[in-house]
């Protein structure tokens, strides 16, 4: 007999002794020794059953952390494809054919289950090139907005800009732009080199009303590196300097990302919108990141509905996507057959200029990661995250088995 089972009957066997007593018209006596040794069982009956929901408690915890696990901190876990309900012979296909699909393609990632299960690099790269990740910036720094917010820095998407930049001067248009706005590229400004001084973008007469129609703009999310900048310097934390301090201390160390550089702004604050530059690898923790709904090992980095909100269709871009906080989102789900049957997979993904991608298909647990020549002028920055996406869709989604063992649900 368990210990938590002694201690649920030693409680039950107390109960049935009082109401025993009470059937007996004992209950008005002096209590006797028995009395005090019954109640005193009660009492240790009742310690062992806290103290063992609350082992339980920890166990279902450890067992958590170990479902959404293994966590990629300090090296990517390997499995065989089979390991992970998928098929060899097809992920060796989807090898051979992006890069006759995708010539200036640098790497091909497939992750599922936080396994590595295919890893390919192409035009002299190795697993250890850093890049530059371009627009893939943008979407870390949207997940470090939502860690500010979780660490209570910023309330919520909802703050205005002009009350987060109060130094600047903004103008009257721009007065009620807001955090969400800029996630959802709907701040009104548009795309222009002269942008990436923040002052003169704030001053400038934007061309929409923010709020109101998608404008894609390099240069508005540096507004939130910006405005996280002026947090470290306000001393919300007192081992961040700057914005580079707060996201390496705060994300980057987290997950094990190991950055090479960070572009800065003409104000010396490191671009929102591009400049980031790593390996193929450590894009796709912040994948894993993301498909973890902003957990890490032990703790959760980002409020608990921020992924789910940031994945979210915000706004309408074409017929094959919209846009959500600073990543794409696809705008219809994709059937694929599995060994568990069909299933709707809403996929969204971070991506860069030219073929810099981070692929996250949630139902699937599935991350798929590629880099490229971004030099490569033949391939329209628009047009290729749909090209990779059908590549996805054509060639990994059809590696996944349909048959074989399952396990249990």
């Amino acid at each position: 007999m368990s210990i938590k089972e002694k201690g649920i009957r030693m409680i039950q066997e107390n109960r049935t002794g009082k109401i025993l007593k009470k059937r007996n018209g004992c209950q008005n006596r002096p209590l006797g020794a028995s009395d005090h040794a019954r109640s005193s069982g009660l009492y240790i009956g009742l310690c062992f059953l806290l103290i063992l929901i609350c082992f339980d408690k920890g166990v279902a915890q450890e067992q958590k952390q170990e479902a959404l696990g293994p966590w990629p901190t300090v090296a990517w876990s390997e499995a065989s494809p089979e390991a992970v309900e998928m098929d060899s012979t097809a992920l060796k296909i989807a090898e051979k054919v992006y890069p006759h699909l995708f010539p200036s393609g640098y790497s091909l990632l497939v992750i599922r289950n936080g396994q590595l299960v295919s890893e390919s690099y192409f035009n002299g790269q190795t697993v250890d090139t850093n890049n530059h990740i371009f627009s893939v910036t943008k979407t870390f720094v949207a997940t470090l907005l939502g860690v500010a917010i979780k660490q209570e820095w910023i309330k919520s998407v909802d703050e205005r800009v002009a009350d987060l930049l109060p130094e600047y001067q903004i103008h009257p248009k721009l007065a009620d732009l807001t955090l969400k706005n800029v996630l959802t590229h709907r701040s009104g400004v548009e795309s222009r080199k002269e942008f990436m001084n923040i002052g003169l973008l704030l001053k400038a007469e934007p061309k929409l009303t923010p709020g109101t129609t998608f404008e894609y703009s390099n240069y508005a999310p540096s507004l939130l590196t910006a405005i996280l900048d002026r947090k470290a310097k306000q001393g919300v934390d007192g081992n961040v300097s700057d914005v580079s301090t707060m996201a390496e201390k705060y994300l980057f160390e987290q997950l094990g990302i190991d950055i090479s550089e960070w572009r800065k702004g003409p104000d010396g604050i490191p671009e929102g919108g591009n400049g980031l530059h790593m390996t193929a690898r450590d894009m796709a923790r912040l994948g894993y990141l993301l498909l973890r709904d902003g957990r890490w090992e032990d703790k959760q980095l980002m409020p608990e509905d921020w992924v789910k909100e940031a994945s979210k269709y915000h706004v309408e871009f074409d017929r094959q996507k919209g846009y959500g906080y600073l990543n794409w989102v696809r705008r219809r789900p994709d059937k694929v057959n599995t060994a568990r049957g069909e299933q709707e997979v809403h996929g969204y993904f971070a991506y860069g200029h030219r073929g810099q991608y981070i692929g996250v298909y949630p139902e699937l647990d599935l991350l798929v990661v590629t880099t490229a020549d971004a030099t490569d002028a033949t391939r329209d920055t628009f047009f290729v995250p749909d090209l990779l996406h059908d590549f996805v869709r054509r060639f990994i989604f059809s590696a996944i088995q349909t048959h074989g063992s399952i396990g249990e649900e």
